[in-house]
C-alpha cells in the first residue's frame, strides 16, 4: 500500500542529515545530538500526519464520495432539484453516518423512510400510471419483507410510527433499483397541482373492497385505521394491508388511481 509520507520523509531526511552533518563538522553539536536532530522531527512529523492529518483527509474524501453518489442516485437527484431543504437534511445525515463508519450504500438506504411524507404528498399530483406502477412495486416490497418477518413489513408500511427499514440491507438489488427508479418517475410526474379526487366514487369503490376483505378478516380489519394500537398484530396488519392494496390495484386503472389518491395523498382531506 502506498504510504504518502515516504517522499516527504526522504526529502526531510536528506535536508536534516545535511544540516546535522554541517553542524557536527563545525563543532556546534555532538554526533548524538545531531542524530536526535534528524530522527525527532521525522518521527514527530510522521506521527502528526498518520494519526491526525491523513485520517482527516481520508474521512473527508470518503464523505465527499458518498455525497457525490447520493447526488447522482435516482430519486435523490430529483429531490436535490425540487426540495433543496430536504436534500440538505438528507445529505447531512448521510455525511454523519459515513463519518461514523457506515458503508455508503447502507447510509443511503437508511434515508429511504424519510421520503414517506414527500411521496404521499406527491401521489396527489402524479399521473394515474405513475401512481399505479409505484404502488405495484410497493406491494412487491411488502410481500418480500413479509416473507422475512411481519415486523419488517409493518415498519416499511408505517415508517412514521416505527422508524422504517433500511431497504439496502433487506431487499434484493433488483427491488432496490426499481424502488429508486419508480420514486424518481413519481417525483418527476408530480411537480404540478393536485389532481382532482372523486371522493364519492373512491369511497364507493373502497366500501366494496372492504366488504370483500371483511369476509376474510372480520372485525380485525378495523385495525387498518389504527396502526398505533398496542393490540395490533403486525403480521396480520401487513397481510391485511397487502390484501387491501392488491384489491385496489385490481380495479380499472382510472378507478384504482382515484382510490389510491384518496387513501394515500396527504392533501386528500
Amino acid at each position: 500500500m502506498y504510504n504518502p509520507t515516504i517522499i516527504p520523509s526522504l526529502i526531510a531526511l536528506v535536508v536534516l542529515s545535511a544540516l546535522a552533518l554541517l553542524l557536527v563538522k563545525r563543532g556546534h553539536i555532538r554526533r548524538r545530538l545531531a542524530l536526535l536532530l534528524v530522527i525527532a522531527p521525522l518521527l514527530l512529523g510522521n506521527i502528526i500526519w498518520l494519526q491526525w492529518i491523513y485520517p482527516q483527509q481520508q474521512r473527508a474524501a470518503k464523505i465527499a464520495a458518498a455525497q457525490q453518489q447520493l447526488a447522482t442516485t435516482p430519486a435523490y437527484r430529483v429531490i436535490r432539484q425540487q426540495q433543496p431543504t430536504l436534500y440538505k437534511q438528507l445529505n447531512d445525515e448521510l455525511a454523519a453516518a459515513v463519518d461514523n463508519g457506515m458503508p455508503t450504500a447502507e447510509a443511503i438506504g437508511q434515508l429511504r423512510p424519510q421520503l414517506a411524507d414527500l411521496l404521499n404528498e406527491r401521489i396527489g399530483r402524479a399521473e394515474d400510471d405513475n401512481i399505479i406502477r409505484y404502488m405495484q412495486l410497493s406491494v412487491s416490497q411488502m410481500q418480500n419483507l413479509r416473507q422475512q418477518s411481519g415486523d419488517l413489513c409493518f415498519k416499511f408500511l408505517f415508517p412514521q410510527i416505527s422508524g422504517g427499514v433500511n431497504t439496502e440491507q433487506l431487499l434484493p438489488k433488483e427491488l432496490q433499483q426499481q424502488d429508486l427508479q419508480q420514486m424518481e418517475a413519481l417525483l418527476k410526474a408530480s411537480s404540478g397541482a393536485d389532481k382532482p379526487i372523486d371522493l364519492t366514487a373512491a369511497r364507493q369503490s373502497l366500501r366494496g373492497i372492504v366488504r370483500t376483505l371483511y369476509a376474510k378478516w372480520g372485525g380485525e380489519l378495523q385495525l387498518l385505521n389504527a396502526p398505533t394500537d398496542s393490540h395490533v398484530d403486525r403480521d396480520h396488519m401487513c397481510d391485511m394491508t397487502t390484501d387491501l392494496y392488491r384489491a385496489v390495484l385490481a380495479l380499472p386503472p382510472k378507478q384504482s388511481a382515484n382510490v389510491l389518491r384518496m387513501m394515500l395523498s396527504s392533501n386528500a382531506g
